[in-house]
């Protein structure tokens, strides 16, 4: 998470319409903190009311008439009624501004606020300089002659943004991942194994699946059980977290057994208290035969063999199911759609979405390497190949992308465990 800052209380005050702050400054004298080119005529023609004069620590400007202002030094302020008068900060530095006006006991909207024009910058900067660890779970091959391979191969991968640095802590074809008791479990699709990860990332221990393609997991901590999802054969699968002995098998339908896998394609899942939520390409089962009539349901994890309720219909190829802010959360990913509840796209992107967590602040929205380009042709402005993951704010839309230009699968997304 972000390092905590004794600003950040009350920094949404900071922030005042144009239309706001000329209510705040009506019958005042407006003092402009900061003698920029660029923020002091924005700010003076958008005020109504004249400015009285502006304030700035160089002293090379003391003195100076810039744009028919006095520019004086900050100690200016100091003979001034602060309930009579109201600081706009007009200087590209203007946390340290805020910090000099909040120590002198100004309060942030009464007596001062950033000029409005900032906000945009001000988002940019805390997007840029965010101090985030993420864990991204990566199903590629090394094997060249696979279809799924890259350069750099499967794995857990650790990015950490702010200084921009990804490493490999684990290798292996990894899909869906999650930590239990202060350690991961990852599906691990070659070998065919749940690993069990410490939070130093070292295996210690390799529960073995029988049956190929396993895909999703959820780990419930009440009932000290882990789900696993098989894409291949449409199965949900309820074992111990401790023994790993199998608990409860639901098949989703029994159509695998006509000869054809893969029918529904079952892959993610996560857990919320008692119920379960599962995405799959098609509830019906032709997915195959272009009917992409993908969705979500919902199961009681006490009675998942008497099938669940369709919560989400008419996705395509749907991922990450993420229970966030009490939402249920997903990605509709042929679209590149991250949804926020069944009713609102909070976000879209240009390439296939897959893998999603959220910090409190802000989301992360995975990005693959997009394999059936040719089926979006037409439905996008523009199709992005590269894999890595976005950090999208859902107020602005404003998002940054981080590549992993040597690997081609991202399947999910973590905050990964804390350091004690």
């Amino acid at each position: 998470m972000t390092s905590q800052n004794p600003m950040v209380s009350s920094q949404e005050a900071w922030w005042q319409s144009w239309a706001r702050l000329s209510q705040l400054t009506e019958g005042k004298k407006v003092i402009l903190w900061g003698r920029s080119e660029d923020w002091v005529p924005k700010t003076v023609s958008r005020l109504p009311y004249k400015v009285g004069y502006i304030v700035d620590r160089n002293e090379g400007y003391t003195g100076e008439v810039f744009l028919d202002l006095e520019v004086k030094l900050p100690t200016a302020i100091e003979s001034e009624d602060r309930d009579a008068s109201y600081i706009v900060i007009t200087a590209g530095p203007y946390e340290g501004i805020v910090a000099t006006l909040l120590d002198r006991g100004y309060e942030p909207g009464r007596h001062f606020c950033c000029c409005p024009e900032f906000k945009d910058y001000q988002l940019l900067e805390a997007m840029r300089n965010y101090d985030q660890q993420i864990l991204v779970s990566c199903s590629d091959y090394l094997d060249d002659t696979k279809a799924r391979y890259s350069p750099a191969g499967g794995g857990l991968y650790r990015y950490h943004i702010g200084p921009n640095e990804v490493e490999r802590v684990a290798a292996g074809c990894y899909r869906q991942v999650q930590i239990y008791d202060d350690h991961y479990f990852a599906v691990e699709y070659v070998e065919m194994n749940v690993h069990v990860l410490d939070k130093n990332f070292e295996v210690v221990e390799k529960k073995p699946l029988d049956l190929p393609n396993y895909c999703g997991l959820a780990v419930d901590p009440k009932r000290k059980v882990f789900v696993i999802i098989n894409a291949a054969y449409d199965t949900i699968s309820v074992h111990d977290c401790d023994s790993f002995k199998l608990v409860e098998r639901f098949e989703y339908s029994d159509k695998y057994k006509h000869g054809v896998t893969s029918n529904h394609h079952l892959n993610d899942c996560c857990l919320d208290g008692d119920y379960l939520y599962v995405s799959y390409f098609s509830r019906s089962g032709t997915w195959k035969k272009g009917n992409h009539d993908g969705g979500i349901s919902e199961f009681h994890m006490d009675a998942i063999s008497q099938g669940g309720r369709e919560m989400v219909t008419g996705l395509w190829k749907p991922h990450s199911p993420q229970i966030i802010d009490g939402n249920l959360c997903y990605l509709d990913s042929m679209r590149g759609r991250l949804h926020t509840d069944n009713q609102f796209c909070a976000g879209g992107f240009s390439g296939f979405a897959r893998g999603l967590t959220h910090d409190g602040r802000f989301y992360y929205v995975g990005q693959s390497e997009d394999m059936y380009m040719s089926r979006v042709f037409g439905s996008r402005d523009s199709i992005m190949l590269n894999a890595g993951f976005y950090m999208f704010d859902a107020e602005t839309k404003a998002s940054r992308f981080y590549p992993m230009l040597d690997n081609m699968n991202i399947h999910d997304l973590l905050l990964p465990i804390r350091a004690a």
